[in-house]
């Protein structure tokens, strides 16, 4: 994929996680830390930290399974496997898990929030990385988990595949068959 095509989807990105950070320093400045006193902090401490390494082992898990998935579909296509093609494009994962991905991110983002930190440094820190970190963590997860038309998507899909794709996506009410790009239109004049 050229350089062109890549560089504004991934500057998005970027930019939409260093907004997530911003937002959460200033809600936990202007909202939450009236509400610590910092009393509790061994207790606020280990459930931070193993919510964390929890949320860091399932981002693992997903980002993983997710990679596998845009792999196969990049294998299929410079091996010529236009069935393999259509079996691996669409799969997605389960909205459920979706869900449930995104309760533990918000969960993570505010457990730090239970800290009372008084350093504007350490305030900005560590509110910014949680925040920009799980955030970013997350759009890379659903972008890689579209591997048709996401910016880390895979790219020489031939047309007629691209077609018969959609046809089968729009034959099983999928929305992403709608979700295609100018380059890779919806094929409307095929009968369903």
């Amino acid at each position: 994929m050229p350089f062109k095509e890549t560089w504004r989807p991934l500057a998005l990105i970027l930019l939409v996680a260093i907004a997530a950070g911003i937002i959460n320093v200033l809600f936990y400045v202007f909202v939450m830390r009236s509400f610590t006193d910092g009393l509790d902090d061994v207790a606020v401490s280990t459930y931070a930290i193993n919510l964390f390494v929890g949320w860091v082992f399932f981002s693992a898990w997903f980002l993983a399974r997710a990679d596998d998935e845009l792999k196969k579909v990049e294998d299929a296509i410079h091996r010529g496997d236009k069935e393999t093609f259509l079996i691996e494009a669409p799969k997605q994962i389960a909205l459920s898990i979706r869900i449930l991905y995104l309760l533990i991110c918000v969960l993570v983002i505010l457990s730090f929030h239970l800290f009372h930190l008084n350093s504007t440094l350490v305030t900005a820190e560590i509110q910014f990385g949680v925040g920009f970190l799980v955030v970013i963590t997350a759009i890379f997860l659903w972008d890689l988990d579209e591997p048709i038309g996401g910016a880390i998507g895979v790219h020489g899909v031939p047309e007629e595949w691209m077609q018969e794709l959609n046809a089968r996506k729009a034959a099983k009410g999928h929305p992403a068959a709608s979700h295609a790009t100018a380059a890779q239109p919806v094929d409307t004049t095929t009968p369903r």
